[in-house]
């Protein structure tokens, strides 16, 4: 096989910043139930969505763009934009209709990236249109969460 991730690469830095994302997920959650956790699911999410901006340039910076890191980085962003759309539409008035959107959407994805790789045995890196979606209902999940719907709504539209 071409691409096979391997264990060693989670070492690697950029994919440490994707694990972290990964592990920030449940203290954005849990904070985002509490009544007065706002401002702290705000804080974490935030944080969780700036290492998605640097995993990707960081791996290419240190020529370490890794199959581990093709597989993890997508499976993150995913989790993270899913399951904070399902929290913020049982807390923050997210529209369930966007998050039912988003759920079939990436299930879409990951069933076509796993044809893609039973075929070919290769790991199609992300489209910049893909990161750059994913960074634009990142802006809304923090706009609903800091403001509710009323921010939060026109740029959800503009990721949709």
């Amino acid at each position: 096989m071409k691409d096979t991730p391997q264990l060693r690469e989670l070492a690697y830095p950029a994919n440490l910043l994707t694990l972290a994302r990964l592990l920030m997920l449940p203290a954005a959650i849990h904070y985002l139930r509490q009544p007065d956790g706002r401002w702290r699911a705000l804080a974490v999410f935030g944080a969780a969505m700036a290492t998605d901006l640097f995993d990707g340039p960081v791996a290419r910076m240190r020529g370490e763009v890794s199959p581990l890191g093709k597989v993890l980085d997508p499976i993150a962003d995913k989790l993270m934009v899913d399951i904070t759309a399902v929290a913020l539409s049982r807390t923050r008035g997210f529209p369930w209709w966007a998050t039912g959107l988003l759920l079939a959407r990436d299930a879409i994805i990951v069933a076509g990236s796993a044809l893609l790789f039973r075929r070919r045995a290769e790991i199609a890196a992300a489209h910049p249109s893909g990161k750059a979606t994913t960074l634009t209902l990142a802006a809304a999940m923090l706009l609903y969460l800091a403001d509710g719907p009323r921010s939060g709504k026109p740029v959800l539209f503009a990721a949709l």
